[in-house]
């Protein structure tokens, strides 16, 4: 582009947002002036630290909020009074629909209203004697506001007491509870969000201890100046209130407890045919035996006779709403008449509203990878979710797929069937040795038994079998906290009906050859998931997922002590691997503004073979390039390190990029665009390196210097619970035929192979990370 037409462009941008801007002025009501905003100021000799909360509490309170501006034109209040004046083309239509706001006048704005807002905060923050002053600017079309905030002295805490309401058993819970959790603290500022919080802290620990009627509103504040020798100084004083109704100071415990396994509208007609069995002191009345009592018992944290506690209802909520059976769990409590000893009691009735025991679901999914395979598959999946009466779930899966490589240079004319069925059966229970269950109050623990069989024949070269057999426990530790192990973990792998040439891809890459040998993997796996994710709310959160995974070991040391060694053990006839693998995935989503949000992702994966293997077997390796990772390179395309295949394209370098080791970074900003489409701008580095394979392919010191780059832009159909996402990218370092990583500074768009090799489209369901 030369530098006279970079110069026009530039020139009809400023002159048209001159235009807008003027229009939009000219076409205002008659005597009135736009607003522009305000500007707001924080004075006084008030400490840094205390001006710096002033700032945030005041933040966005001056009001009205002015015209938005999109690249300095107020293009909303254009289409507006566009449509106003009935001269709106198609344009002003489309945009008025979407972003169109009437103008906002001077004649809006209220300072007096604002000053108020502002005063509130101030108080709410201990600054009781603050100024507030405000004044307004009126130039030939538009007009302003400014605002002076000098909040003067803070109020402080000079010491806080509970004045005792004459209940021994109340009196004595607040007292323990100001003094363990010291919310509150002499020599503190006077705040509303401190007194606001020790007040709902107290009535929460209050219900964890039967007061099942006690809220926060019964708890007041007294403030005393007078009694304190320094200036700016307040007693603090916290009491119940003598209106306190008597249910609210009455504590009360759990009394009969009845469980409704299958509850329906019926149900409560009388018109459905019950069985009432007693359990352990409940009692469970449901149509013949829907869910066995003795089952779910253990789900139940309520127990009667123990005083009411808020943690174990809301537990036992948890607990139940885990169950898949069920698609609605309800409590509902009845006080009894009779009290005892000043003590009341609580009926307590479960209702559990069944959802359907079976589901069948097929979907025929058109699968396109970013290696030119694509073709259709069908999977189907039936499900029972309550198969023994106990809530387990017993599902099983199997899928059809074929897809053929449409255009692969040498790679063209690969097809690949693949096929599989699988059962899983999960309890929603530990069985294990030993009464563990009571050490898992958040929720219960899960037992997963899984077993497979997959077929993958990749047409002109081999057939490969694999067998998977798991056993393993699911629970969760808190609302963010998911642990799984697989103590258990079979998989076997069998390569059968190989052609010549692919034979002959083996026996010229002896690293390749024996990641295919070890076909017998035994070990154990376990994954931590730490998922803040779920707080959507939140500006800042954190997703992390930490996977471990073992082989070999166990056989290894049985083989020992039996006296077997040697360099290549075999187990039931074949050789087995041996390695330790870790990964970790780290990613991080900061929101920026309502539906804008830039997220960023580390991952780090080290697979170490050992023993009886050179590397990883090919199952278990890491590869990257792909819709889901550095997505200007075709999936399983990068590495290892700097290795480049003799022939570019070969049916051997196919298989020959994974590697033992794994690192990539993401970053990625999404933004909207129109209604469910949204857009994105992202940039992705990494690579993969072999443990054992030569100085291009091996990990290293200087493995920062053979890290891939790519760029690209995205656009996604977001429906909340669907995404469908096509994302284009191109390499910005890439390794060249020497192998030698460069820059890439001549991105030749004209070019028809520059854009075979360099533009990577990617289809995907769902986001990346």
């Amino acid at each position: 582009m030369s530098e006279s037409l970079s110069k026009n462009i530039a020139i009809i941008i400023v002159l048209s947002i001159i235009s807008y801007s003027c229009n939009t002025l000219k076409r205002l009501p008659e005597n009135e002036l736009l607003y522009t905003g305000a500007e707001t100021s924080v004075e006084g000799e008030a400490p840094r630290k205390y001006k710096k909360q002033v700032e945030d509490k005041i933040e966005g309170l001056a009001i009205p909020k002015p015209n938005s501006k999109i690249l300095g034109m107020r293009l909303g209040l254009w289409a507006y009074q566009k449509v106003e004046r009935g001269e709106a083309g198609f344009y002003a239509k489309w945009v008025n629909k979407r972003i169109g706001e009437e103008p906002v006048l001077m004649s809006d704005v209220e300072p007096e209203q604002v000053e108020k807002l502002y005063y509130n905060r101030l108080e709410n923050l201990g600054f009781f004697y603050g100024e507030v002053e405000s004044d307004t600017i009126h130039k030939k079309e538009t007009g302003s506001a400014t605002y002076v905030v000098r909040p003067g002295d803070r109020l402080m805490i000079s010491d806080y007491t509970y004045r005792s309401y004459g209940d021994t058993t109340l009196d004595s819970l607040i007292t323990a509870h100001v003094k363990e959790q010291k919310i509150i603290l002499p020599d503190q500022p006077y705040t509303l969000e401190k007194l606001t919080t020790e007040r709902e802290a107290i009535a929460t620990y209050l219900k964890e201890n039967g007061y099942y009627y006690f809220v926060e509103k019964y708890l007041l504040y007294t403030a005393d100046s007078i009694e304190t020798a320094q200036d700016n100084y307040a007693s603090l004083t916290l009491s119940v209130k003598q209106s306190t109704p008597e249910d609210a100071l009455l504590r009360y415990k759990i009394g009969d407890i009845t469980v409704y396994p299958k509850y329906s509208i019926k149900l409560d007609s009388g018109s459905s045919k019950t069985d009432s069995t007693v359990y352990k002191d409940v009692t469970f009345i449901q149509e013949d035996t829907f869910f066995k009592p003795y089952r779910m018992y253990p789900y139940l944290l309520i127990n009667e006779g123990d005083f009411y506690a808020q943690e174990n209802e809301e537990f036992t909520l948890r607990r139940l709403n885990s169950l898949e059976t069920y698609r609605f769990v309800n409590i509902r409590y009845e006080e009894d008449s009779v009290k005892e000893n000043g003590i009341g009691f609580l009926n307590t009735s479960l209702y559990l509203s069944p959802t359907n025991k079976r589901a069948f679901r097929a979907e025929l999914q058109g699968v396109s990878q970013s290696n030119n395979f694509a073709g259709p598959t069908f999977n189907v999946e039936y499900e029972n979710r309550n198969l023994f009466r106990g809530g387990e779930i017993f599902t099983v899966r199997g899928k059809v797929g074929y897809q053929a490589q449409l255009s692969g240079r040498e790679t063209s004319g690969l097809s690949n069937f693949e096929t599989g069925i699988g059962g899983e059966l999960t309890f929603p229970r530990l069985i294990a040795p030993g009464k563990l269950e009571s050490r898992f109050r958040y929720s219960v623990p899960r037992t997963k038994a899984n077993l497979s069989y997959d077929l993958l024949r990749r047409v002109k070269l081999f057939t490969l079998h694999s067998f998977l057999a798991e056993l393993g426990y699911q629970w969760k530790g808190n609302a963010y906290v998911t642990h799984t192990i697989n103590p258990i973990s079979i998989n076997v792998i069998n390569l059968s009906k190989s052609t010549a040439e692919f034979d002959s891809i083996l026996s010229n890459n002896q690293l390749l050859q024996s990641s295919f040998d070890q076909q017998f993997i035994a070990g154990l796996n376990y994954s931590f998931e730490y998922n803040k994710l779920i707080r959507a709310e939140k500006v800042s959160r954190f997703y992390v997922l930490f996977n471990a995974d073992f082989a070999g070991n166990t056989i290894s040391l049985v083989k020992k002590i039996g006296g077997e060694s040697g360099p290549e053990q075999e187990f039931l006839g074949q050789q087995y691997a041996q390695y330790s693998k870790l990964d970790v995935d780290v990613r991080h989503y900061l929101n920026i503004g309502e539906e804008s949000h830039f997220v960023s992702r580390i991952f780090a994966g080290f697979g170490f073979p050992y023993g009886n293997s050179e590397s990883l077997p090919y199952s278990k390796q890491y590869f990257s390039g792909g819709p889901n990772s550095v997505r200007a390179f075709r999936i399983r395309s990068l590495g290892p390190g700097s290795f480049v295949p003799e022939e570019s394209g070969s049916r051997g370098a196919f298989f020959d990029q994974a590697g033992d080791i794994k690192l990539e970074a993401n970053l990625e900003y999404r933004f909207p665009l129109v209604s469910v489409l949204k857009g994105a701008v992202f940039t992705d580095a990494g690579n993969v390196w072999l443990k054992n394979g030569g100085p291009t392919k091996e990990f290293s010191k200087n493995w920062i210097d053979q890290v891939a780059v790519g760029a690209g832009i995205g656009l996604r159909v977001d429906i909340e619970f669907f995404v469908i996402r096509l994302d284009v990218a191109t390499p910005l370092r890439k390794v060249d035929g020497n192998g030698n990583f460069f820059w890439q500074d001549n991105f030749n768009l004209g070019s028809k192979s520059w854009r075979q090799d360099n533009v990577i489209w990617n289809f995907g369901i769902g986001y990346p990370f």
